[in-house]
């Protein structure tokens, strides 16, 4: 099925068939806008973009079908303006309003997936992008600059009115704008990309969902595939100064900056790793990538392979299931005891592998400045009617760092305190409160969070590790940092990434034999002065090293090996 031949137009005709093909066939021929430039695409071109959800705005209403009606020959057309921005007007004079039908459709505003690693990106686009359409014969592009837009007449005006919309989007001349002067934005381009950190190859896209609206979720990941709108009439800047305000700059950006794409359909994606095509557990090539990744790690922790294996735990944890108000299988760490090397910061030493090994992740220096001045929690902005992001308006899986070694002595303001405890909040519920200013609104999330701290964290953990430190790593941590980047050969790491995010998708159960091993040493442990918290985290390290070996049934063995890891950690937390 050749998608690159249709247009809305062919797509309406014969709309049903052509979806079911659309959802039997493969997406990855159709031109990918996170990776392919603008100018080698056409206005109406079928793409697609990956990203994640960061706001959604009102509903709003588009023409389905209309009737066109010819007052020289009264020939009656049947026209529509679905998947399309403007309505059309061809050979006639007259729209038959009664027989107008207007539906629903609702716009999401969606951003290159926050926090991902560039080895991700690098490798979607080798495997994505396709050679580019280049405007060649016969393929003209329909973009055009503001200035010819500026220079089209009345006639040609009123050819695109937009009757979806009581905004005019025409550019024209205004008395404002001094003839053929456009007039230009006073909001910068990052404010209008809205991202929650910093992305300077990050891309967005206003997509407008025609069904199943409700099916898609603020911060979660969606691959959608719709018809691309790139006209420059749709900018704000083609509105009268007079009918200008802030909420119509905000909604209204720049084709050119933030594309609009119509939806034919989406999905949501459960990992954003493209090594992982198809969900395939081999218990046999987990175990040997796992003595790698062993290797690796607890070489980087100075030879504490315990530390490691708690910490491999929390690079494959995740929420499972929500039941109670609690969200079980979130496994956040502290790393305490972490040693001052001079001019080696080994905290950053350590996030630089762990951004080569999972598909997103982000390193959060938890300074004064930081957290006084950056902005952490999402807010709504009534003014310009959006969402504005903050940093922890992040996707679910991905790995954040905080180095709390980066703390001094100081006070924490206001801000500062509000942002500590919306950490903390995550970490303790996996839920964070966004302000709308006379509501909060709580949203679930997944964030694995590692804190790497000198003492004990002032942040709760689910897992508290006392590092210990080998003296020989200690004095070589320079030489195997390059050891490490040695072993870690393209073959090897794309093995371990690969690992990491199946590990999550290995089935789970708890065999009957284990159940009254289980009750057993729950009622010992209660004895001994347990707190149900202390049951919890047992059961979910049980999990975790399950997983860690692809072992879909937690048998005796793999309970072992998670008592004798969690009684060394207790030793060390009372020394």
């Amino acid at each position: 099925m050749d998608l690159s031949q249709y247009t809305p137009e062919t797509w309406i005709k014969n709309e049903e068939t052509l979806m079911n093909n659309l959802q039997n066939s493969s997406w990855k021929s159709i031109p990918i806008l996170n990776y392919v430039d603008l100018n080698a695409l056409k206005d109406g071109q079928l793409v697609r973009f990956i990203g994640m959800v960061q706001d959604m705005r009102n509903p709003e209403y588009y023409i389905e079908s209309y009737i066109t009606i010819n007052k020289e020959t009264n020939e009656k057309t049947v026209m529509s303006a679905k998947y399309k921005e403007f309505i059309e007007y061809q050979n006639f004079n007259d729209i038959q309003e009664r027989d107008t039908v207007r539906k629903e459709l609702q716009t999401f505003y969606v951003i290159s997936v926050p926090a991902e690693n560039e080895w991700v990106r690098a490798m979607e686009a080798e495997l994505f992008q396709i050679p580019t359409m280049a405007n060649s014969q016969g393929n003209v592009s329909h973009k055009r600059s503001l200035e010819e837009e500026s220079a089209m007449d009345t006639q040609e005006d009123l050819e695109n009115t937009d009757l979806s919309n009581p905004q005019k989007r025409q550019c024209s001349n205004s008395s404002e704008s001094n003839g053929n002067e456009i007039p230009k934005t006073t909001i910068s381009n990052e404010h209008l990309l809205n991202f929650p950190l910093e992305d300077k190859n990050g891309k967005s896209c206003l997509v407008k969902v025609y069904t199943n609206q409700d099916q898609i979720k603020l911060n979660n990941i969606y691959e959608f595939i719709g018809f691309l709108s790139i006209d420059p009439k749709l900018s704000h800047e083609c509105v009268p100064e007079s009918e200008k305000n802030l909420e119509m700059e905000m909604h209204n950006p720049p084709p050119s900056l933030i594309p609009r794409l119509h939806s034919l359909s989406f999905r949501k994606l459960k990992h954003n790793n493209p090594l992982v095509q198809n969900i395939e557990i081999d218990s046999h090539q987990f175990n040997d990538v796992r003595k790698d990744v062993m290797i690796v790690l607890s070489q980087l922790l100075f030879g504490d392979e315990i530390a490691a294996e708690y910490l491999l735990c929390h690079l494959i944890s995740e929420v499972y299931v929500r039941a109670d108000h609690m969200a079980l299988g979130k496994f956040s760490l502290n790393l305490s005891n972490i040693p001052i090397l001079g001019n080696v910061n080994f905290v950053e030493k350590l996030y630089e592998f762990i951004q080569l090994l999972v598909p997103k992740s982000h390193y959060l220096p938890f300074t004064l400045e930081n957290m006084n001045t950056l902005t952490f929690i999402p807010k709504k902005d009534y003014d310009s009617d959006r969402l504005n992001s903050g940093l922890l308006q992040l996707s679910a899986n991905t790995v954040v760092v905080v180095d709390e070694t980066k703390l001094e002595p100081g006070k924490l303001d206001t801000a500062g305190l509000e942002a500590v405890k919306a950490i903390a909040n995550i970490i303790r519920n996996q839920r964070l409160s966004y302000d709308f200013n006379y509501y909060p609104v709580e949203f679930d999330y997944d964030i694995p969070f590692l804190v790497a701290s000198e003492g004990k964290s002032m942040l709760p953990s689910d897992c508290h590790v006392v590092l210990k430190p080998d003296n020989g790593h200690l004095e070589t941590f320079n030489e195997i940092i390059e050891a490490a980047k040695f072993f870690l050969k393209p073959e090897l790491l794309n093995k371990i990434r690969k690992y990491l995010t199946l590990c999550r998708f290995v089935p789970y159960n708890i065999d009957d034999n284990v159940h009254v091993l289980i009750q057993n040493k729950f009622v010992e442990m209660r004895q001994q002065g347990a707190t149900p918290d202390d049951l919890h985290n047992l059961l979910v390290l049980n999990r975790l090293i399950c997983l860690s070996y692809g072992k879909s049934t937690l048998d005796s063995e793999s309970w072992d090996i998670a008592c004798k890891l969690e009684q060394k950690r207790k030793e060390r937390l009372t020394k």
